[in-house]
C-alpha cells in the first residue's frame, strides 16, 4: 500500500500529528465510511474495527519509506502511548483522495482529533455493529463487548460524534 494516504491524513491534522495507534485505526475506518477509499480492509477486534493493511502500511511509512514518525507519550497515570507525525522526508498533501477533498479530509480528521480515545473507539464499534454486522440491538451488544467503556455518557458522545460527521 502507498504510504502517502498515511501522510496525507497525519497531515490533515491541525498539528501534524496523531495521538494513539487506536484512534489512527478508528479516524481511517470511519474516514473510508465518508468515502476515503484507502483500500485497506478491516475486521473486528478488541478495541474495535482494525485493519492489519493500515498497520503494515504504517510500518513501512516509517521503516522503509522515512515519512512518519513515532515516538512515545505517557498519560498522567504513566500509561504509553504512540505519537505519529510526519518526518522531513513527507510529501504535501493530495488535493483529493478517493471521495473526499484535502479540505474535507483536514475538516474530519480534527473532528475525529477532539473526542477522547474511547469515544472514538466507541463511535467507529457503533458503525461497524449497525453497518457491518446488522446488529439491531446495537446498543445492548456494545455494553455487552465494551463493559466499563459504553457508558451512557460515552455512547451519547459517539453517537454525536457520528452525527457530526455524517455516519
Amino acid at each position: 500500500m502507498d504510504s502517502s494516504l498515511i501522510t496525507d491524513v497525519i497531515g490533515a491534522s491541525e498539528d501534524k500529528k496523531v495521538f494513539g495507534k487506536i484512534r489512527l485505526q478508528k479516524i481511517f475506518y470511519l474516514l473510508d465510511q465518508l468515502g476515503l477509499d484507502s483500500g485497506f480492509t478491516y475486521s473486528y477486534h478488541h478495541y474495535g474495527p482494525y485493519s492489519e493493511d493500515l498497520s503494515n502500511t504504517l510500518f513501512f511509512a516509517e521503516f522503509f519509506d522515512k515519512v512518519i514518525v513515532e515516538s512515545q507519550g505517557k498519560t498522567k497515570l504513566g500509561n504509553i502511548y504512540s505519537v505519529f507525525s510526519l518526518s522531513e522526508n513527507a510529501n504535501e498533501m493530495s488535493p483529493e483522495v478517493g471521495k473526499l477533498s484535502s479540505d474535507d479530509i483536514k475538516t474530519l480528521v480534527n473532528t475525529l482529533e477532539a473526542p477522547t480515545s474511547v469515544v472514538i473507539e466507541l463511535a467507529a464499534t457503533i458503525h461497524w455493529l449497525r453497518e457491518k454486522e446488522g446488529v439491531a440491538e446495537w446498543e445492548a451488544e456494545l455494553k455487552a463487548r465494551k463493559t466499563g467503556k459504553a457508558t451512557d455518557e460515552n455512547i451519547k458522545k459517539s453517537v454525536d460524534l457520528l452525527g457530526s460527521i455524517g455516519l
